[in-house]
């Protein structure tokens, strides 16, 4: 008899929460855990659970018996956990900060329902990104899959012909990774035919079938145990192979090898296969605008609680509050709230209303009661700036110039600004100047046709106009053409603004241009108001375009927490129902040359560049003619769900060169607003400005400020000072990939500081000396922190900041308050 082959076999289910036991009801969860037990039964298969992490959440208190059920699986080595994230999201869409939070919120609640801490990524939704392999390998993955399957979304990773690679992350990391191959299979059944015949097989010494399956034992349902075992026990029987069913780790830890292919996948190799832009990337914008809030009040509150009683809560943190908002925020995250919209997207948008109010509440208070404690005249604003560097806020006209990192300054009335824009127009242009940046306006087509600036002349764009307008609906291309210009003074800055209603049968497009206060840039505010649905698909979408700089030497975007150059020259497929998303038939788009920008396109030549900033409208395309940003589309996979407007803000800042970590700082600023509240006149007992930190490297962003409540760290290996309560949080990034020392400035006398993963475990400790207080640190004493950090290196700093110890109320000296008054009598009269 022949030596059977090795061939191995590994599958991961993937079902979730959210959606499934929303629209399926609540058996979804704990059903799919029995039907994936079935399946091991039936077959000796060993394979991989993909759960949201808020499944087994819901799992614990829902149904405790279904996870006792799934822990015995795990213990008994039938099945891993796989993936983890809290919401599953599609991490390219979301911020730097909500994709570390989504691992850390995933691996604890994975971790504590479990009993075991998942250490291999491998989610079903396109969850992909240059940073994620630092990401994971910090939050303690030591393996992963990159094949996602095809559903609602078409996601596409290279073809490779090894079955394992490393993959390399953008600033080095390497994870030992199952490659996607012709021997990856999607849910279906009949996705097996022909693959067991493939010369792959019969080429590699240790092939590896992985298939996605979505198991739910429900007549309502397409991927079911019943439907698959017939096929799988052919495969078990199949006598030419010795078949090798593993889970991903012992997978990967049974074919890694030292010599493994190196892979380091860009944004040119990959593509997302979401219809992004649909109706207005309405989801992506509610979840950076919560994200932008959330963190905004974990800093105040991290900021406030260094200044002693009274607090804003009841303690020096509000953990749980703050905790809570992000659960919901992750989960509202979740792949089907955006590709689903359609379907379940109602729910989500809920989930993101939850998150946003109780940040916000956590952030009125704690602004209302910082501008009681800081000391400030008639007429005054106390500036929050929510960015971990210096930056001026401008308010209702006024200007705080360098507002410190994480901290807060006042504006008085004497920093009002007058409008120093002026205003040049005749019959056919209407010219914005201010010093010596002009944009001048075609009243003919509502576009730009000349843009000057200190740096930069109109001659880079080679006489293109910036900003045509076109859709198709009904078949026909749709570019607006009825146009009315107007000029308007902003009420707060009193500056003036050209205001174009632009109009067709579709409906009609405002745009406001105005030239950018407290920066060199041109404004654009668009408002959609669309009477007639465009067609399906990517190109049909409602789109703005600009032209390419002249000797443009490269394209730069931005994914998160990573800025760097896309070439954009491929194109890709994206497949929609006809009708029914469940039933009709299918049909392809080809998507031309698309490319992801998450807050920002550099179109960068020699001389100089065009820098657009964005506010979420993360889907665009290149042109022979430059770029487009597609601002909105119809998505058929929603059916007849669909918008029918949008709102985007534009921000064109022509420059000289300029590094990475500048345009990430000018797209965060483009977002994240400063916060302005009314000052309290008196004379207060904090200083009139103050900052949480200072960081030295100008490569190096401080990105995030918070607290972590250490409870619950019993399963992670060397966690932080167990004897800090409430550490403070420090995130940074290297955004120029280059090498970068950088010194960070803490107040107050430091007990404890170390370089730490994402899960608080602890690397090395750092060395804390005595600093000098820098410019609005107050008259406390000051310390410094320093690290070295690698090109592109995201690092985490734990510190005990002594200031911040929570104070308790001395109560037993009130105790009489309480403890007597029920033996008193009763006033007269009462």
């Amino acid at each position: 008899m022949a030596q059977r082959k090795p061939l191995y076999f590994t599958f991961g289910n993937h079902m979730h929460w959210v959606d499934f036991e929303w629209l399926w009801g609540y058996g979804a969860l704990p059903e799919s855990i029995d039907d994936t037990l079935l399946l091991c039964a039936e077959t000796g298969a060993r394979g991989n659970l993909n759960f949201d992490g808020i499944g087994y959440e819901k799992l614990a208190s829902g149904a405790p018996r279904a996870l006792e059920r799934l822990r015995a699986a795990i213990a008994d080595g039938r099945l891993e956990v796989v993936g983890a994230s809290y919401g599953q999201p599609y991490g390219l869409f979301h911020g730097g900060e909500s994709n570390i939070r989504q691992r850390v919120f995933g691996l604890r609640a994975a971790t504590l329902h479990t009993g075991r801490r998942p250490r291999a990524f491998w989610e079903e939704e396109f969850d992909f990104f240059p940073q994620l392999p630092q990401i994971l390998a910090r939050s303690g993955y030591r393996s992963a899959s990159l094949f996602f399957q095809w559903t609602w979304h078409t996601p596409e990773v290279p073809l490779e012909e090894e079955t394992l690679v490393h993959w390399e992350g953008v600033d080095g990391t390497r994870l030992p990774t199952l490659a996607r191959t012709e021997l990856c299979l999607h849910q279906w059944p009949e996705d097996f035919d022909g693959r067991l015949d493939s010369p792959l097989v019969r080429e590699l010494e240790r092939p590896a079938i992985v298939q996605w399956l979505e198991l739910m034992p429900s007549p309502d349902w397409m991927c079911r145990s019943e439907l698959l075992l017939p096929r799988l026990r052919e495969l078990f029987a199949d006598e030419r192979f010795e078949l090798r069913p593993r889970t991903l780790s012992e997978m990967v830890a049974e074919l890694d090898r030292a010599d493994a292919p190196v892979r380091r996948y860009g944004m040119d190799d990959v593509y997302h296969g979401v219809s992004l832009g649909k109706n207005g990337d309405h989801m992506v914008r509610l979840s950076l605008r919560a994200e932008e809030q959330l963190r905004a009040a974990e800093s105040t509150s991290a900021l406030i609680g260094l200044f002693g009683r009274p607090y804003p809560s009841w303690r020096v943190y509000p953990t749980w509050e703050l905790d809570e908002a992000w659960r919901e925020l992750l989960a509202a995250q979740h792949h089907d709230n955006h590709e689903c919209e359609g379907l379940c997207g109602f729910v989500g948008e809920r989930s993101f209303e939850r998150s946003d109010r109780l940040s916000h509440e956590v952030l009125r208070r704690t602004l209302t009661t910082l501008a009681r404690r800081v000391p400030a005249g008639v007429d005054e604003l106390l500036a929050c700036n929510p960015c971990g560097w210096p930056r001026d806020v401008h308010a209702a006209g006024r200007v705080a110039r360098a507002v410190p990192p994480f901290g807060y300054a006042l504006l008085g009335p004497d920093d009002r600004l007058p409008s120093t824009t002026t205003v040049d127009e005749d019959a056919e242009r209407v010219t914005l100047t201010r010093g010596e940046l002009s944009v001048t306006l075609d009243r003919a087509s509502g576009c730009s046709v000349a843009l000057t600036s200190p740096e930069w002349t109109t001659d880079l764009l080679g006489g293109a106009p910036l900003g045509a307008l076109s859709t198709i609906v009904g078949g026909r291309v749709e570019t607006f053409p009825e146009v009315e210009t107007e000029i308007v003074i902003d009420e707060e800055s009193g500056d003036p603004q050209v205001v174009t209603s632009r109009r067709g049968p579709a409906g009609e497009v405002r745009v406001t241009l105005s030239l950018a206060r407290g920066a060199d840039a041109v404004h654009l505010s668009i408002e959609a108001r669309l009477e007639e649905r465009p067609d399906g698909g990517v190109h049909a979408g409602l789109a703005i375009a600009f032209p390419e700089v002249e000797g443009l030497s490269r394209l730069v975007a931005d994914t998160p927490y990573c800025v760097g150059e896309v070439r954009a020259e491929r194109d890709h497929r994206r497949k929609y129902p006809s009708g029914d998303w469940m039933t009709s038939e299918q049909w392809f788009e080809t998507v031309r040359r698309p490319f992801y920008a998450h807050s920002l396109v550099d179109l960068d030549g020699a001389r100089g560049g065009l820098l657009i900033l964005h506010d979420g409208s993360q889907s665009w395309l290149r042109t022979d003619e430059g770029v487009c940003c597609v601002l909105d589309l119809y998505d058929p996979w929603d059916e007849e769900h669909y918008r029918y407007g949008v709102r985007a803000e534009l921000q064109l800042v022509p420059h000289a060169p300029m590094g990475h970590a500048q345009r990430w700082r000018l797209a965060r600023e483009h977002v994240e607003l400063p916060l302005v509240i009314e000052a309290e006149q008196g004379e207060g007992d904090l200083p009139q400005r103050f900052g949480a930190l200072f960081c030295d490297a100008p490569g190096v962003a401080v990105t995030a400020l918070y607290r972590e409540c250490q409870r619950g760290n019993e399963s992670l290996e060397h966690p932080f000072d167990p004897s800090v309560r409430d550490p403070y949080v420090l995130r940074l990034v290297e955004l120029d990939g280059a090498p970068a020392h950088a010194r960070v400035l803490l107040p107050g006398p430091v007990g404890n500081a170390a370089l730490t993963n994402l899960m608080g475990e602890v690397e090395h400790p750092l060395e804390v000396h005595p600093a000098e207080a820098p410019w609005g640190g107050g008259s406390c004493a000051w310390h410094a922190v320093a690290l070295d950090l690698g090109p592109h290196e995201i690092a985490t700093v734990m510190v005990d900041l002594e200031a911040g110890h929570h104070v308790p109320r001395n109560l037993d000296e009130h105790r009489g308050v309480w403890a007597t008054v029920h033996r008193e009598e009763p006033a007269h009269g009462e």
